[in-house]
């Protein structure tokens, strides 16, 4: 097996669907001889924003000189920025051998008469094995989908448990509505470990929350926008005090990012009680530091070009919001596609209205919204609609119509990297 087969391996077991539950990969890490139960964790759970709260607690442990495990999903550009150690992803070396042990147990599995794992469970059984043979000092371990039935949550402890922004989002998998979102989020707090939560969430979501870690014995730690002070806008993030923490700089845009980052402090503080030498400089350089991609991501000054993985309606409301804020006199040409499973309609009439025009896409994935169906709603908010088949020929139209405006690709994280490509590819054909 090479590395593109492994990478195959893994893709090939989308058919086995998504099935929440623990039983497979109980058994799938019991054959690997259970290395999750020789780490530390940090667990994090939300709708939105937990791969910034990630982010921003990874960088700084990484400041700590603590070896640092990060699981995220999904990836932009390679399978291997899903796993990564320390912001490097994983070798392609280590990926193949790793994975050809897994493919052994997966048969020994199906010999006896189970379930075959599913991709997500099959990459939590890749990364659980790479960081404990890698020695990590600590993982911080991003849910997939939920936390109650996903399969990070095999483990049995943690050092923190994390619920960041909460929303309306995979309501066929998790409910229909906030409290029981937020209780299947809640499936990650564990007795006697504390939980840092995004204190901004609906108060019926904080509610739940709290229930559900009063009954596991769980000191509840909110985030407090309203310690937040000296906010000034900088060309690529902000600056703010928060409690006690001056002169902070985070260089993500978009002011939910300092309700994030003050998410991450939290839980990082709880950190630093469990003999992690965490200082307030390790905060500061760590925060500072931290990169995210294909979120509100500057990809081109010329023109200049924007992408952002915004999916549901509370990602879109942080997009419009900081595109009001960043780029109030720009007009702006949107280029969207969506999966058919999320509120599109209303993502559509937060983010479009006043677009100078919008491009209509199909991401290349077999759970994609039809551009057509996507059209019709966005000629509801706007007269200049046009639609594409493919990603590029979609940019090309964005291009053609730039003039000094903005051009803004949001909807989906699915085809960033095809948006990336394509404007990699016309800078170096400028040069």
């Amino acid at each position: 097996m090479n590395y593109d087969q492994a990478v195959e391996y893994i893709h090939d077991t989308k058919k086995y669907g998504s099935k929440l539950g623990l039983t497979n990969i109980t058994k799938l890490l019991e054959l690997l001889g259970n290395p999750q139960e020789k780490l530390k964790f940090i667990h994090v759970a939300g709708t939105n924003g937990k791969g910034s709260v990630c982010s921003y607690i990874a960088s700084t442990l990484i400041e700590g000189k603590y070896k640092t495990g990060l699981f995220i999903s999904p990836y932009i550009e390679k399978f291997t920025e899903r796993i990564q150690i320390d912001f490097n992803n994983m070798k392609e070396e280590h990926l193949v051998d790793i994975v050809t042990r897994i493919q052994y147990c997966v048969g020994l599995m199906l010999l006896n008469k189970m379930n075959h794992p599913t991709e997500f469970e099959i990459n939590t059984a890749i990364a659980m094995v790479y960081f404990y043979e890698q020695n990590c000092d600590i993982v911080v371990l991003e849910t997939g989908l939920g936390g109650r039935y996903d399969s990070t949550n095999i483990i049995k402890s943690n050092i923190v448990s994390v619920i960041t922004a909460l929303g309306l989002d995979h309501m066929t998998v998790l409910g229909d509505s906030i409290e029981k979102i937020a209780f299947e989020k809640a499936g990650i707090i564990k007795k006697n470990c504390p939980t840092v939560l995004y204190g901004d969430n609906d108060i019926k979501a904080i509610e739940m929350i709290k229930y559900v870690a009063k009954e596991n014995d769980s000191k509840v730690i909110m985030s407090n926008y309203q310690k937040v002070s000296k906010i000034q806008q900088t060309s690529s993030g902000y600056t703010f005090s928060y409690k006690n923490l001056k002169n902070i700089k985070i260089n993500l845009p978009g002011k939910h990012q300092i309700k994030n980052c003050i998410t991450a402090i939290e839980a990082l503080y709880v950190i630093r009680q469990h003999d992690y030498n965490i200082t307030d400089d390790n905060i500061l350089k760590g925060v500072a530091n931290t990169y995210w991609p294909g979120r509100l991501e500057i990809i081109s000054k010329d023109p200049l070009v924007i992408c952002d993985g915004a999916h549901n309606v509370h990602a879109a409301h942080a997009l419009r919001t900081y595109l009001n804020e960043f780029h109030k006199n720009k007009q702006i040409i949107f280029v969207m596609g969506v999966m058919k499973n999320k509120e599109y309609k209303k993502m559509v009439e937060i983010v479009i209205k006043d677009a100078k025009s919008v491009i209509c896409i199909q991401p290349n994935n077999e759970r994609a919204l039809d551009k057509e169906i996507l059209a019709t709603e966005a000629r509801k908010y706007c007269n200049n609609v046009y639609v594409s088949d493919t990603i590029n020929l979609g940019m090309d139209i964005a291009y053609k119509l730039c003039d000094d405006d903005l051009i803004c690709t949001f909807g989906s994280l699915y085809y960033i990297a095809d948006v990336k490509k394509y404007v990699g590819e016309k800078l170096i054909n400028e040069v």
